[in-house]
């Protein structure tokens, strides 16, 4: 296959398989007339188009809702439900931003990146290097996700086995899932255990607490609408809006996401005939996507918060260490009775096998790629990228345990990596800004109007404050 001197921007041979194809659309940058497809004109076509935010809600829905947010909850009670709501909003006009500069322009992650300018050390842009540190407070927050799911596997066979050993098989299962390395596998997954578990939460908080000594009420919502922002969970709260709604990793990951369900290689070279109705067709598909994704993990994330804060809080129980999936239960077995414990350990470790998935999957390419682009690794043609991807897809999943194993407290390492992600959004929101300047620059027609400029800016000054101001009164 070609190769020009940068990275992976000229891998333009088809490939011969189904995985080496998919990745080729992943990675390809070249948009081709073969690849063009008419933006779905009915509702079912539009569905069917769904999917990357989708695989996003799997990362969100777990290590910061089932974990952060239930702590917060049952740390401070309703008080700080507007942070929840807050937290889950403000980074979505960032994340659109993201997704219609890579529909636009074809561009993946790393290529986007090393366009930002300032420093460029070793030849690439610092925002290169900087996001394959940022893998580095994931694996603090996966480490916590891994002890978790091997705690929830042993509470599901009732108290059977030794939950370090579980955790494993479960993180090399999931290794096995993955290892064709391609888009489809990860959505498939994923999808279904983001539906499972958001119906069934949501249910129990907005419907089944009202059944049980812990009905929330009106003023319990209303006490949570007050901006109140008490020095007793600021830690917690730092990790939580980190971590709940995107993060910065699930903003650099969407990326991958929307390149490898194909929105962008669907909008075909801009040289073609109707390629601005496409790229608009398929920006409001992922406009769609993006929506109801959202829609999907803010009602779960308030769903958790509210158990944590209307069970758990009135319980007195603030989980940590082993007993933390046990304690966590408390918001099952208190409102639907003792037999509900197994159901809790299903949903938990739905949830959090969901994020492992999503995480492992998006770090192996960030990290590979992002050594890749940046020559530390070398790869020719797609197959090596693939190999690269697959080392990173097994050392990934064993620096989380050995983390997990010398700091063997789950909630503990999901909090520390969540305020070290916490402090990442403002970079990602200020690249954002920069996009989307050279979005009106470049592609003004495709660019974002002046409403959604104003609400971009906003977010970046919500990140950056709250940030700040998270670690100042910390």
């Amino acid at each position: 296959m070609e190769t020009k001197d940068k990275g992976m921007e000229s891998m333009k041979e088809i490939a011969p398989n189904k995985v080496l194809r998919e990745m080729e659309i992943e990675l390809r940058t070249e948009m081709r007339r073969e690849d063009i497809r008419p933006t779905p004109k009915t509702w079912t076509g539009k569905l069917k188009a769904l999917g990357p935010t989708f695989i996003l809600a799997g990362a969100i829905v777990g290590s910061g809702e089932l974990i952060a947010t239930t702590l917060l909850g049952a740390k401070i009670g309703f008080i700080m439900l507007w942070a929840i709501i807050f937290s889950c909003l403000a980074k979505i006009m960032i994340q659109e931003v993201i997704g219609r500069y890579v529909v636009v322009t074809g561009k993946g992650l790393h290529d986007m990146l090393d366009e930002v300018p300032g420093p460029r050390p070793g030849g690439m842009s610092w925002a290169v290097w900087w996001v394959i540190l940022l893998m580095v407070s994931l694996t603090i927050v996966m480490a916590g996700i891994f002890g978790a799911q091997g705690l929830a596997l042993k509470g599901l066979f009732g108290g059977f086995g030794n939950a370090h050993v579980l955790g494993v098989i479960a993180g090399v299962v999931g290794i096995i899932l993955l290892y064709r390395g391609i888009y489809s596998d990860v959505e498939v997954l994923v999808v279904i255990m983001v539906i499972s578990f958001s119906l069934g939460t949501a249910f129990l908080a907005f419907v089944g607490l009202q059944y049980t000594p812990y009905p929330v009420s009106a003023a319990d919502f209303a006490s949570g609408l007050n901006f109140n922002l008490p020095q007793a969970g600021i830690a917690v709260a730092l990790s939580v809006f980190g971590m709940t709604g995107l993060s910065a990793n699930e903003l650099i990951q969407y990326t991958y996401w929307a390149k490898g369900k194909g929105y962008a290689a669907w909008t075909g070279p801009r040289s073609e005939a109707g390629w601005k109705d496409r790229a608009k067709g398929w920006i409001h598909v992922m406009r769609w996507d993006l929506g109801l994704a959202a829609a999907s993990y803010t009602i779960v994330t308030i769903a958790f918060y509210v158990m944590g804060a209307a069970v758990l809080h009135r319980m007195k129980i603030t989980p940590g260490g082993f007993k933390l999936v046990d304690e966590l239960a408390n918001m099952y077995t208190q409102t639907l009775g003792a037999w509900s414990s197994l159901l809790f350990m299903f949903v938990a470790f739905v949830v959090l096998y969901s994020t492992y998935i999503v995480n492992v999957a998006g770090t192996s390419r960030v990290v590979g790629d992002g050594l890749i682009k940046a020559r530390v690794l070398k790869a020719s043609d797609i197959p090596k990228v693939l190999f690269w991807r697959r080392v990173i897809l097994i050392a990934g999943p064993m620096a989380m345990f050995i983390l997990y194993y010398v700091f063997p407290s789950p909630a503990q390492l999901v909090v520390a990596g969540g305020i070290a992600l916490s402090a990442s959004l403002p970079v990602i929101a200020l690249i954002a800004v920069y996009i989307n300047r050279k979005m009106k620059r470049e592609y003004p027609e495709m660019a974002i109007g002046a409403a959604g400029s104003i609400l971009l800016w906003l977010s970046a000054a919500v990140c950056v404050i709250f940030v700040v101001a998270g670690f100042f009164l910390m």
